[in-house]
């Protein structure tokens, strides 16, 4: 970890915490059945992780952000760095510990649907413990987007943001003990269908969120894969539709969702012009293999919402 030498505080618009990984992502036809044997026709390795790719996301659409995590010192961990440098995120404040390994996950994408399984290999022995985070009082932010993973850190880190007046985001997609005692840390809940419908125990995306709602965020997201996202604030709830594109991969589509989210939310835009934003910038990541290489700059989301409005 490097530390800044001077004692005025970093300002960021965002600042990322959560688990890492290095995907090794391949494309099968046909996906295979147990005990099957197929053959690779497509591969990629690229950085991966929830929060890491929404940081990202929010790089490349022109935002200041910091990412906090932990890696080993091997090549993967360099390679996580890397790719975050190149990518525009900072990384300084990158815990890395040589007693460890970097995760990995290993990512099997069906090239008829798009649609893909995830095995995340990470140990216990990569959790961040508190006293690795004192740099906190160093730094600034706008906002903090977690992913849940390690509910003790998450709740350390946003009574940090909550001190300095700044906004939490927490993404979660799937069910895992603990999630819920940082919900009341959490301004604005953006999670997958999956894990909003399994924790509420409904079918229906729109009554979880009323669901949600009532545990006192701002606001509840769910989103729906291609259909979009449902969307509640105090006074309205509604669909935003997804966008129609040729699918490769849905490979961090969900992650780049969060990170465009929360670039809405910084430009103090509309919720529905928000989401619809999100919802774009989702689907049009889906057009290539992996979770960052069709992350969309600003001026391409703008494009891309255009010319299908001119369609319209």
């Amino acid at each position: 970890m490097v530390k800044s030498n001077s004692t005025e505080k970093i300002k960021y618009d965002c600042v990322g915490l959560g688990v890492n990984a290095v995907d090794y992502l391949c494309v099968l036809d046909p996906y295979p059945h147990l005990d099957d044997k197929v053959d690779v026709i497509g591969s990629s390795v690229q950085g991966g992780g929830p929060v890491p790719t929404a940081m990202s996301t929010l790089a490349k659409l022109g935002a200041r952000v910091s990412y906090i995590g932990k890696i080993g010192a091997d090549p993967e961990g360099e390679f996580v760095k890397s790719q975050l440098e190149k990518e525009r995120v900072d990384t300084q404040y990158l815990l890395i510990d040589e007693k460890i390994k970097t995760a990995r996950a290993f990512i099997w994408v069906d090239k008829r649907s798009g649609k893909r399984t995830v095995a995340l290999d990470r140990d216990k022995k990569n959790y961040i413990k508190k006293d690795e985070l004192k740099f906190l009082a160093s730094i600034s932010t706008r906002f903090l987007h977690m992913d849940a993973r390690e509910p003790d850190i998450n709740i350390l880190a946003a009574r940090w943001a909550k001190k300095q007046n700044a906004q939490v985001c927490l993404d979660v997609g799937s069910l895992r003990g603990g999630v819920e005692k940082v919900f009341p840390f959490v301004d604005h809940l953006i999670v997958s269908k999956r894990f909003a419908c399994g924790f509420v125990k409904t079918s229906d995306p729109f009554v979880a969120c009323q669901e949600f709602m009532k545990k006192g965020f701002k606001t509840v997201v769910v989103t729906i894969g291609e259909a979009g996202c449902v969307y509640k604030s105090e006074n309205e709830i509604f669909h935003s539709p997804g966008f129609c594109v040729k699918v490769v991969d849905t490979t961090g589509a969900g992650d780049v969702f969060h990170g465009a989210f929360i670039y809405g939310l910084l430009k103090k835009w509309s919720l529905k012009r928000i989401a619809r934003f999100a919802n774009a910038c989702a689907a049009m990541k889906c057009r290539k293999l992996g979770g960052r290489a069709g992350i969309p700059t600003l001026r391409e989301v703008e494009s891309f919402m255009k010319n299908l409005e001119q369609q319209r």
